[in-house]
């Protein structure tokens, strides 16, 4: 385990408590170990932030295709990460969706968005998060927070078909040679499917979101931008999640329900050592929940 993975443990911990208002331990459905960062599975709905929950759960039942993953009770849960973080800004629409699409480094007016979306029924990847802009350009992010990597594969028969078939046309022209290597691509492999969705999407963009003090993640992801082909560098970007929440957080003229609801974000998942909450915090949270979708 990386040194990050437990300061964030730690920090998830002492949100649990203290935010939350929960001592219980939640356990680790495949090891049956209890762990202070995990909330009990029968309460994984307070991952989401308050200020959303009942929005979201709503959300939920309307889309049904949005299934929650099944340790979703991880206050480490990338994808509860991604639902607290895209959710509001982009129901919300119009500067708050653009401002989330700048911060990450895309342009234009945002015409839909989904998650778990899988844009390419053949290949089957599923993005974190969806959105096409309204020129039609659509944009796919993968959301990491705690993970000390970037999902390889076993380099078995299944992967090897579908690497022939689907991958390697895909990729070819767009990175090195040497990732085309069937063993290789396994070694980077869900880098490189993302990746291989820009061959299929004109103009296309693909966006990596993760945790600037998360460096764990940094070596394969630079190894990977770094042989990609020139003509398409642009349009694969790497956002960092605490640079995001900032540039946020002091827009000049967003919302101020939706400022304040970065800083909530930043108090959740931003590692920092020897800060205290603000004591208004939590005044203001709770007068956040009224108001923020409420238009």
């Amino acid at each position: 385990m990386t040194s990050y993975q437990m300061a964030l443990r730690r920090h998830l911990g002492e949100y649990k408590a203290q935010r939350l208002g929960i001592r219980e331990a939640g356990v680790y459905r495949k090891t049956g170990r209890a762990y202070q960062h995990l909330l009990p599975s029968t309460l994984r709905y307070l991952n989401l932030l308050e200020s959303i929950r009942g929005e979201f759960r709503d959300y939920l039942r309307h889309n049904p295709t949005v299934r929650l993953h099944p340790d979703f009770h991880h206050l480490n849960s990338s994808q509860a990460l991604a639902f607290n973080l895209f959710y509001p800004y982009l129901s919300a629409g119009g500067e708050a969706a653009r401002l989330l699409a700048q911060v990450l480094g895309l342009g234009g007016d945002i015409r839909k968005w989904r998650f778990e979306y899988v844009p390419d029924a053949e290949e089957g990847t599923n993005v974190d998060v969806a959105w096409q802009n309204s020129g039609g350009t659509w944009a796919f992010c993968e959301v990491k927070l705690s993970e000390s990597e970037f999902g390889g594969t076993k380099p078995d028969q299944r992967h090897e078909k579908k690497f022939h078939e689907i991958y390697s046309p895909r990729l070819h022209g767009l990175v090195d040679e040497r990732l085309l290597e069937f063993n290789e691509f396994c070694r980077h492999y869900q880098l490189l499917r993302n990746i291989s969705l820009l061959a299929t999407h004109a103009d296309s963009h693909v966006v990596f979101l993760i945790p600037e003090q998360n460096n764990a993640l940094s070596p394969a992801l630079h190894a990977v931008l770094g042989s990609l082909a020139a003509s398409v560098r642009h349009r694969v970007h790497v956002a960092y999640l605490e640079k995001v929440l900032v540039s946020i957080k002091n827009h000049s003229t967003l919302n101020p329900e939706l400022k304040l609801y970065a800083a909530q974000l930043q108090e959740k998942y931003v590692v920092k050592s020897n800060t205290k909450t603000p004591p208004n915090m939590a005044i203001q949270g709770r007068a956040l929940a009224a108001r923020l979708l409420r238009g």
